[in-house]
């Protein structure tokens, strides 16, 4: 017999299942564990955040009886068998109900992506499930291992789509629960006879005592793989589909050629086959007219009568530039010399009006206006007389107005001719 069929010791498989007899157990323990499981696992597919889903997965108690239940399938235990199943019964029932009435609390709240991936099951997770039971079954064998390594390999597969049956049942969306469901069932059974096999492989029971309860877990399998195969390959079909139309869109149509395509969804199973893309590019650059255009050259490529949908994001780019006044203050700068620059502050040199093209030349022509204000100092000579000069000009000029106020008085004074007198002159 090969030597990984080595039949393990009488004391040692009662050992081990009486070990999984006790964590097959229901317990207050277990109960509080997966309530808080399930709540943080809800809450986190609300959010939309994974590593709040890992949180979750790390305290499940789920991989205890699922273990106990593999080992019992195994050996055809019916005593382990009803403690596994009576657990995971009560424990499934209670994750529905309290992720079902978080779903009614938070209903207007939107089905998150983390939500909506785990409706559409494919043998890609079943995988993930035969993965994750033979990693708990082989850690209960090996105590040098830790439980919460085989808590996290197993949970991942459950407490989510657990989760998102009572979020479905919420929001009354039968097929997000349905597809949950199924989820959740591939799961368990891939859990299961993952870690059978696993048992079987380590010694922990002879292979022809073992036939029935392999039988028994195959038959379970393809029930469900036959569905998981199906979805399988509509997922192939509908990226080869997702595939084809971008490739249309990007290269044999113009209304594509300057906007970044984002993402292209197809729904086969609607009549017609609805074609939802997304498109990221400045504020209306596709009509309705172009979006008609596109749906007939896609049914005259597809050969199949479908929907057009055009999501469009708008983008706004733009670009920092050089302003006039920034260039002109730069030109002007550089065209004055330091000294002449100088000069002009001093007033000897003034700057002429067309030379002010800017703010930032203002200053500049201030202090030219201010050195022209004073010629008659610039040009006084210097020397002693210099200061009295003005002086004299300025007891002048008062003595000349007082003479020229008299004079206007004086004349003011004159007698006027009255009318009669004028008359009479007339007369005369």
């Amino acid at each position: 017999m090969p030597p990984f069929f080595r039949h393990v010791s009488e004391p040692g498989l009662s050992s081990l299942q009486r070990r999984l007899e006790d964590l097959s157990r229901l317990t207050t323990s277990f109960l509080m564990l997966l309530s808080a499981s399930t709540v943080i696992a809800t809450l986190g597919l609300f959010q939309n955040s994974p590593a709040v889903i890992i949180g979750a997965m790390i305290i499940a108690p789920l991989m205890r009886p699922l273990v106990g239940l593999s080992l019992g399938t195994l050996t055809g235990d019916s005593r382990l068998i009803a403690r596994a199943v009576i657990t995971l019964a009560v424990g499934t029932i209670l994750g529905v109900i309290l992720s079902a009435i978080l779903g009614l609390i938070f209903r207007s709240l939107e089905l998150t992506p983390e939500i909506l991936s785990r409706t559409h099951p494919t043998l890609l997770d079943m995988g993930v499930a035969i993965a994750a039971g033979a990693i708990g079954a082989y850690c209960q064998t090996n105590e040098k291992l830790s439980d919460s390594l085989a808590g996290v390999a197993i949970s991942v597969a459950l407490v989510p789509p657990l989760s998102v049956v009572g979020i479905g049942i919420a929001f009354g969306a039968i097929t997000v629960s349905f597809g949950a469901l199924l989820l959740y069932a591939t799961n368990l059974v891939g859990i299961t006879v993952a870690g059978a096999i696993v048992f079987l492989l380590l010694g922990y029971t002879p292979l022809h005592q073992a036939t029935k309860g392999l039988a028994l877990s195959a038959f379970v399998s393809l029930v469900l793989i036959i569905p998981l195969g199906f979805s399988m390959r509509e997922l192939v079909v509908e990226n080869q589909i997702s595939a084809n139309i971008k490739y249309i869109l990007k290269e044999k149509t113009l209304t594509f050629k300057d906007v970044q395509l984002d993402s292209v969804k197809v729904e086969r199973f609607r009549e017609p086959m609805i074609v939802s893309a997304t498109v990221m590019a400045p504020e209306q650059p596709i009509t309705q007219r172009q979006v008609t255009l596109v749906r007939e050259f896609l049914v005259k490529e597809l050969n199949i009568p479908i929907e057009f949908k055009l999501k469009i994001i708008p983008v706004t780019q733009i670009q920092s530039e050089v302003s006039a006044t920034d260039g002109n203050a730069t030109t002007v700068e550089h065209s004055i010399p330091p000294e002449q620059t100088d000069n002009q502050n001093s007033g000897n040199s003034p700057v002429e009006p067309d030379q002010t093209t800017s703010a930032e030349t203002e200053p500049t022509t201030e202090n030219s206006s201010a050195g022209n204000s004073r010629p008659a100092e610039q040009q006084t000579p210097s020397g002693p007389d210099s200061t009295e000069q003005p002086q004299v000009q300025q007891q002048q000029q008062p003595k000349q107005l007082q003479q020229e106020q008299q004079q206007q008085q004086a004349v003011k004074q004159l007698p006027q001719p009255t009318d009669n007198q004028s008359g009479a002159n007339t007369g005369r």
